[in-house]
């Protein structure tokens, strides 16, 4: 009898969910580095006016789009003994999606540009992913 579920057995999941962790954790370090940058006196009117400007949802939606690229990238770097396919792809996005709503829950790291983990977060997280991966498509 034909299981449709069957290709996800097969998947990578064990180093899929750590190239999310390690995604996820050089996101944190890029945020907490972007915090203190942002405190610096000389620096902080401009940081404050960028993100209440209209442009602020722009910037939250195009670092989630990052995280999705930055997915791919450390899967291509660092992880080559996954085979990258279609099914990895779509198997990455809620690895990075289980990553980042855990993530909301460690309040000790400051949260500027990190999204927590929305509806459009988590469709520009497969824009990313899909948008660099697009060469493994097929």
């Amino acid at each position: 009898m034909f299981d449709p579920l069957r290709r996800l057995k097969y998947l990578p999941w064990i180093e899929l969910l750590q190239v999310s962790l390690f995604t996820i954790g050089i996101a944190i370090a890029f945020d907490w580095l972007f915090f203190q940058i942002a405190t610096v006196p000389a620096i902080r009117p401009t940081i404050a006016q960028l993100f209440n400007s209209p442009f602020a949802f722009l910037i939250l939606l195009s670092a989630a789009v990052g995280v999705g690229a930055l997915g791919v990238a450390v899967m291509e770097r660092w992880f080559r003994q996954i085979v990258i396919t279609n099914s990895t792809l779509w198997a990455l996005v809620p690895c990075l999606a289980l990553w980042l709503w855990l993530r909301s829950f460690l309040p000790v790291f400051p949260q500027l540009l990190l999204p927590p983990l929305t509806f459009e977060s988590l469709v520009c997280v497969i824009l990313g992913v899909f948008w660099k991966g697009k060469p493994y498509w097929r």
